[in-house]
């Protein structure tokens, strides 16, 4: 099947939040060209985008996705949305909750001829949050299909919802953080920062260096959300969450 084909097919499963009835192509996509065929998706759906999702930061997502290592996402601005407010979702989705540290960026960090360092990626982050990631796969497997097709798929985002907007916090802050949620009132499993690929700041530079070896830049003003720090679960229609991480605040949404 063409690479087009391949783009219509996921951009149309992401526009009806449905998943796909089988994949477009019986092997799947190496890696770069998975990613190659993320980017063409988004130009695809004509909706802008809000920045990025770096997925399986964590060695519990690796597993429970067998993934070899983290990937990167997208999110858009249509499927932003703020503490407190419902979140849409239809019956069929799967509302995967995953508490997230997530940073916007306030300078750009174009593409260049090198890697960029921990320190050059903080310095041009504005803010940080505490965020709920919400994942829903259009595979048709869900989580069984293979990595690559979750990497056409956006990373499997399906929106974020973004708490209070605080002042960076030290290096050492983003690993010690420590990560509360709460489904229906019940406190399910914590987490700390360091379960993001070491802590969120270390995340943030993994995907500025991953897209600067593409040929891609962080943009001002983008969001990046880091990975899910605490257990992950999927909720169900009516349900409420509530997720607090030291130094951030809390996040609440309803579904």
């Amino acid at each position: 099947m063409s690479d087009s084909q391949v783009i219509a097919a996921f951009a149309a499963a992401r526009k009806s939040q449905s998943p796909l009835s089988h994949l477009p192509e019986p092997t799947a996509p190496d890696l770069d060209r998975a990613f190659r065929l993320q980017c063409a998706v988004t130009k695809e759906l004509g909706w802008e985008q809000a920045g990025w999702k770096i997925g399986c930061t964590s060695e519990r997502a690796q597993k429970a996705l067998n993934a070899s290592g983290p990937f990167p996402g997208t999110m858009f601005t249509n499927r932003v949305y703020r503490s407190g407010e419902a979140f849409p979702t239809i019956a069929e989705n799967k509302r995967v909750v995953e508490p997230e540290v997530c940073f916007t960026m306030e300078r750009s960090l174009p593409p260049r001829g090198r890697d960029y360092t921990l320190d050059e990626v903080m310095d041009a982050v504005a803010h940080v949050c505490v965020a709920i990631e919400v994942v829903n796969p259009r595979t048709p497997r869900g989580f069984g299909d293979d990595v690559p097709w979750f990497i056409v798929d956006g990373g499997l985002n399906e929106g974020i919802v973004l708490g209070e907007a605080r002042k960076p916090l030290s290096r050492a802050q983003y690993s010690s953080l420590r990560g509360q949620v709460w489904w229906n009132g019940r406190e399910m499993q914590a987490g700390v920062g360091s379960n993001a690929l070491g802590g969120g700041d270390l995340a943030l530079t993994w995907l500025a260096n991953h897209l600067n070896g593409h040929g891609l830049g962080l943009q001002e003003g983008e969001i990046i959300t880091t990975g899910v720090i605490t257990e992950f679960f999927s909720a169900a229609l009516g349900d409420d969450i509530e997720v607090v991480f030291e130094h951030l605040g809390n996040v609440t949404v309803k579904f």
